[in-house]
């Protein structure tokens, strides 16, 4: 099948394109680089016309079963409003990417189209054919489920739930509330993950309460706390997670900290969208 590339927001290094198409072809795809992948445009890929046109194309070709996102940055929320929803949904396909492209998941899971949150160009460039999570992710690309056990972390909260996977980049997801799109509009049925990079620990708590403001907490199935990075302990909190700790406190429903999933080298996949199931043990 052909995984077309392109850019929803930041420009991206042409070498970690170039890298990303050897790296699915080794497998047997066949990557197809949208006209505006490459471009430059001030900060951002192309215009936002010209970003949805690269949406538009590779839709427009039944032969592409994925959409590669080449990077984050912010500049996908841009895209909401015209975004080819309605094609997408005649003829679903993967998107992958994590991060910025959390704005297009939320969409997407809004609609009942699951999404994969994985790493992008630059560590399908960097890293070798077999490494775990490039295999991880082909293998969700060819129709697998992905099962993982992680170490406890002290901060755990044991229980069991199942729902419907939603969120990404905290900072982002948390731009969407009352949208149309907003992750946050079920949270019954909702397992939500979250994870950021570069947000003092004052802002994290920032959108923590305002979240539980509207509610969100009493009703969540569950939580996945995936990795917080690039952050400094502040008089407050030595850590994110000693600070979410705290503010959780209050409530029943089963938390992992920990996930390897956000800005990290091992950025494991997740099926955003899909049906989940949580389980939070001793073990």
């Amino acid at each position: 099948d052909k995984v077309a590339i392109l850019s929803p927001a930041g420009i991206i290094n042409p070498d970690y394109v170039d890298g990303a198409c050897r790296r699915l072809s080794s497998p047997g795809y066949v990557p197809v680089v949208e006209p505006h992948t490459l471009g430059s445009t001030g900060s951002y890929s192309g215009t936002p016309l010209e970003r949805l046109a690269d949406f538009r194309a590779a839709l427009a070709d039944p032969e592409v079963r994925a959409v590669l996102c080449s990077r984050g940055g912010y500049g996908a929320v841009h895209l909401l409003p015209e975004f080819p929803i309605a094609e997408w949904l005649a003829d679903p396909r993967w998107l992958v990417g994590f991060s910025d492209i959390s704005a297009i998941h939320a969409m997407l899971n809004s609609r009942g189209i699951v999404s994969v949150h994985a790493s992008m160009c630059k560590a399908l460039a960097l890293r070798e054919a077999d490494d775990a999570d490039n295999r991880r992710l082909f293998s969700i690309l060819e129709g697998s489920r992905p099962v993982y056990e992680v170490e406890p972390h002290p901060c755990n909260r044991f229980g069991e739930a199942s729902g419907r996977l939603r969120g990404g980049n905290l900072a982002v997801i948390a731009d969407l509330i009352a949208t149309p799109v907003s992750p946050f509009a079920d949270p019954e049925s909702t397992i939500l993950f979250i994870e950021d990079i570069a947000e003092p620990i004052y802002k994290v708590e920032r959108i923590l309460w305002q979240l539980r403001l509207r509610g969100v907490f009493d009703r969540l199935g569950g939580l996945l706390i995936g990795q917080f990075t690039e952050y400094r302990p502040s008089a407050d909190h030595a850590s994110v997670e000693e600070m979410m700790e705290r503010f959780f406190r209050p409530y029943s429903f089963p938390r992992a900290y920990g996930l390897p999933m956000g800005h990290i080298e091992e950025n494991a996949p997740l099926l955003l969208g899909a049906t989940a199931h949580l389980e939070v043990a001793d073990n």
